[in-house]
Parts: C-alpha cells; structure tokens; sequence
C-alpha cells in the first residue's frame, strides 16, 4: 500500500476497486475455507481430496483477516463459511464478528456440529445472519448412512432447530444432495425440514468431484429418475423456496423457474491451492454456475441453453442423455 492511499477507520483502503465480469456484474460473494477437517464421512463429499491434501496447512487467524478485510474493501458484501467444518475453526466466533465490522452477511455451511451446543450457538448466533444445513433424508437411518456417522441426523436437526428457535430472523437454510440412495425419500426430506423451519432448500445433484467423483457410478441419479422426482418436491415444500442445483433445468418440468441457475451469484472461492513448487491461499474466481457441467445435442436445441448450465460432464461421459428433452421458445422453462 502507498503512502498516498487513504485508509478508513476500519483499515480498509478507501481506493480499492470491485472486480468486475462479465456484462458488467460485480462479485459481491466471498467463500472461504476455513477448515480442512471434517467428523462426517459423506459419500458423496466433493472437499474429500483437498481435505486430505490440505489438512496440514493451517487456516490462521491473521490469514482470515486479511482476506476479510481486502475483499470487503473491493465490495464484497455477504461471506459463507465453509470447508470441512469450519464451525470447529478455533476462532470461528470472531470471524463471525470481523465480517460483521466490516459490513458482511454472514452465512456458514455446516453439519451442525458446534451449532448444536447452546454454549457455543449462543455465541455464534448474534453474528450469524444464516445457515446452510446439509440433511439428506427425512430420517436417522436415510441421512446417517450418506453422512457416514451415527447421530449425525440428530446433530443436525438439532443444530437447526435452536438457531430458529433462538434468533429471529435468522436465515435457515438446508442443502440436500440427491444420490441414488435417497432420491425417492427426497420429497418427505423435503417436507420434514420445511417444518423444522427451513426457508431455503437446495436440491444438490451429485456433483463429480472428490468422493463424489470416485463413487460417481454408485451415486450419481439417472436422469429418467430425476425427472420423475424432482418435479414433485416444489408441492412438499410448503411456503419454503426450493432451489435446483447441478440439474438441466428441461429435468424440473414446470418448475424451471427454480433452477439455481437463474439464482445463481458470482463468487470467489479462497481456499488452498497448489500451484508449481508451493501451496497458496488464494481465489477461484466463478462468474456463472457451469463448473463441469457442459452441452450435450439436446441443449443445443433448446431455448434455454444461455441460460441453462446443462449436465454434468462425467454424467455424460458414462450414460446417454436421451432423456433431455429440448425446450422451445413456445414453451415454458
């Protein structure tokens, strides 16, 4: 920094600029990994091979603050917590806090695991606008199996029920990803956590990556299914927002409008990363939700295709997808 550069009272420099992408839209979406470590063993985990790779590299206090402040001072607006388990980051609470000073929302998203203990929620809560809770079933025996731990389900719910219960207005959000082990409880899942006081319920399709990856052929819905089942879950959500992530939009039928890619909000990803002779701390910058997912012939056709991210690539790779059916412009998405 210059000697000419102004600072404000938070340390910030007053001359910091926002980035900027495509047709003028400006990233206001920081995510940061905040741990490598996680107690819950998900089958389908796509953080399993940084995790591993990165566990020895601490997160340090010094490090989050710097990213805090820098990107505050480029505009960024709202910060989600993640990792692993970034609730169990020795000073996970004065994160909440520093991003709070600097004019953050604030959003984790987390299993439950120190959020279910009042003594360490009660801290947490006033500075922590919203959650994002993974539940992938209407029941212990569905969600523990995904989540590779006993008592993970009532950890969770738990977590969940007391943030509502013990902060008003607080964002309760809940992340479902879809395997083929629980799509056909998904609509119950649905409807369970709308009563426990869920708002916001993302659908997450498999996704290729880590475990998800290794085990993408065990796991991974075909798209006749997905087609079947996804279209039911809107009417189970009650008066909660339900958002489709990792699906062709042609998938969710008369609920295309509910495709987390017309949701979607450019971000920037800091987290470990390797780069020739070193390991980093650094971002990923994403300015469209199209992260290995790619065009197969059907979207091609379809009058969505600009605004639909399409299939995923290894999906593609290993099954046809016949079963896309192309939207034209007479119809709705």
């Amino acid at each position: 920094m210059s000697e000419d550069t102004q600072v404000s009272e938070l340390g910030l420099p007053e001359d910091a600029t926002p980035w900027i992408g495509p047709n003028g839209i400006v990233m206001e979406r920081l995510e940061l990994h905040l741990t490598y470590t996680c107690p819950e063993r998900c089958v389908f985990c796509s953080e399993e091979h940084r995790m591993q790779s990165y566990k020895p590299f601490l997160v340090t206090w010094g490090r989050v603050a710097t990213i805090l402040r820098t990107h505050a001072a480029r505009g960024v607006q709202a910060v989600h917590l993640t990792g692993g388990e970034p609730t169990i980051h020795p000073r996970f609470v004065d994160v909440l806090k520093l991003a709070k000073k600097l004019g953050m929302r604030t959003s984790v998203g987390t299993i439950g695991t120190m959020l279910r203990r009042p003594s360490f929620a009660d801290q947490a809560l006033p500075h922590l606008d919203e959650a994002l809770f993974s539940i992938h079933g209407p029941d212990a025996a569905t969600h523990d199996a995904i989540a590779g731990r006993t008592g993970s389900f009532d950890q969770v719910t738990d977590a969940l029920k007391y943030a509502v219960a013990n902060k008003a207005n607080f964002g309760a959000f809940v992340n479902t990803v879809v395997t083929q082990a629980n799509v056909d409880a998904l609509p119950d899942t649905v409807e369970m956590v709308q009563k426990l006081g869920a708002q916001l319920i993302v659908i997450s399709n498999t996704t290729p990556e880590g475990h998800g990856e290794d085990r993408y052929a065990q796991l991974a819905v075909p798209i006749e299914k997905l087609g079947e089942v996804l279209p039911q879950v809107p009417e189970r959500a009650g008066e909660a927002i339900v958002r489709f992530f990792g699906v062709p939009m042609c998938l969710l039928g008369e609920h295309g409008s509910l495709s987390n890619d017309l949701h979607w909000d450019p971000r920037v990803t800091v987290e470990w990363q390797s780069e020739p002779g070193r390991v980093a701390f650094t971002g990923i910058y994403s300015w469209a939700p199209d992260r290995r997912r790619v065009h197969v012939d059907a979207c091609k056709q379809c009058s969505q295709a600009g605004v639909c991210s399409g299939i995923f690539d290894k999906y593609a790779q290993l099954w046809p997808t016949d079963a896309l059916t192309p939207q034209h412009k007479d119809q709705s998405p």
